[in-house]
């Protein structure tokens, strides 16, 4: 029977864990609790427990100065946090650690019972290490791309991830907590080298918990990975400054034609997503709004010089003559036709 050590400042989940592993009878029990990381230090030493669950946020030590401690003497155990926490310093540092789970409150017999399967298959001789091994080792060349601003080594290891979590892992649980883990890291070294005061990559715990099936958690993975790239590769072509100047220098040589992000992002070697954020910033408004608004501006000459509403259309980018004049009276608060009579009554 494993040997279990609960440590969080709320009676009532350690309680409640305490409650779940009788009442459902799992090969686990409870050989002390702590409610501050000071004093679990203490009792984790004289017990020696086989896993220790602890909170992150307590009072004295939080959870994972507390497992960083416990692993000088005690390195076998294994360690399991709870938390909904998904800032950068937590993520990295339950990587460094090799922090076994992390389960959110409030804590449930299902998350608990996953706890201790992990824990049995750990056990067992087959056990993942190998390729724990090689899935970290490909996290480290991640990260290190993500600081060096290396596309190529980036997007290496970012093909070798989606696998490697897959052999890692034992459950789809596990599976989701080690990818949410990995991004949130590697999304905050993004932000941090951006020094943006709002972060331009976020990870939501609430979202991961929502992947129905591991196709979903690969997907979303695959799309960070190319938001990610997509900005190295930004910012090895050449300042964003001059990348969205060359675009608008396109664009307003091209407004008739059919422009979309798209293929500005494959022109300029850019994650549409990331361009989309990129031409925000630097233009004040959406790639969307811009175009309308040029194309509308560049209408008004037309009809100005005495073109005819049909002709404008077609000769500012719209083929659908109606859509023309509806999204001419929106911006202009006229259609197309009483701003030509506004223009002939001036004459």
């Amino acid at each position: 029977m494993y040997r279990m050590v609960v440590v969080d400042d709320e009676y009532i989940v350690v309680e409640g864990i305490k409650t779940i592993l009788e009442r459902e009878k799992m090969n686990c029990e409870i050989v002390g609790f702590a409610y501050d990381g000071i004093e679990a230090i203490h009792v984790i030493k004289e017990t020696t427990p086989d896993i220790v669950i602890t909170d992150i946020r307590m009072p004295g030590m939080d959870g994972l100065s507390l497992i960083e401690e416990c692993r000088e003497f005690l390195p076998e155990a294994s360690y399991v946090i709870i938390s909904g926490y998904t800032e950068f310093e937590y993520a990295r540092r339950a990587l460094v650690l090799d922090v076994m789970n992390y389960i959110d409150k409030p804590i449930t017999i299902e998350k608990i019972a996953d706890v201790v399967e992990q824990l049995d298959k750990k056990r067992q001789p087959d056990s993942k290490s190998e390729a724990r091994k090689q899935l970290n080792l490909a996290i480290d060349d991640m990260v290190e791309a993500a600081m060096s601003r290396d596309p190529a080594l980036f997007t290496e290891a970012a093909k070798k991830l989606p696998a490697l979590f897959e052999k890692a892992t034992i459950s789809f649980e596990q599976y989701k907590q080690e990818i949410f883990k990995t991004m949130a890291m590697l999304a905050e070294i993004f932000n941090e080298h951006n020094k943006r005061k709002d972060k331009l990559f976020q990870v939501s715990y609430q979202e991961a918990e929502q992947w129905k099936d591991k196709e979903e958690a690969e997907e979303y993975m695959n799309r960070l990975f190319g938001q990610l790239a997509g900005t190295i590769q930004g910012e090895r072509t050449g300042s964003a400054h001059r990348t969205v100047q060359h675009l608008l220098q396109y664009i307003e040589e091209n407004y008739a034609e059919n422009i979309g992000l798209n293929e500005l992002a494959d022109m300029v070697g850019l994650n549409p997503t990331y361009l989309s954020i990129l031409f925000k910033e630097e233009v004040g408004v959406s790639f969307v709004k811009y175009m309308t608004e040029l194309r509308v501006e560049k209408a008004k000459e037309l009809l100005d010089a005495g073109y005819r509403v049909g002709e404008v259309s077609d000769m500012v980018g719209y083929s659908n003559y109606r859509y023309f004049c509806d999204i001419f009276k929106k911006h202009e608060g006229k259609t197309p036709n009483e701003y030509r009579g506004c223009i002939r009554k001036q004459i």
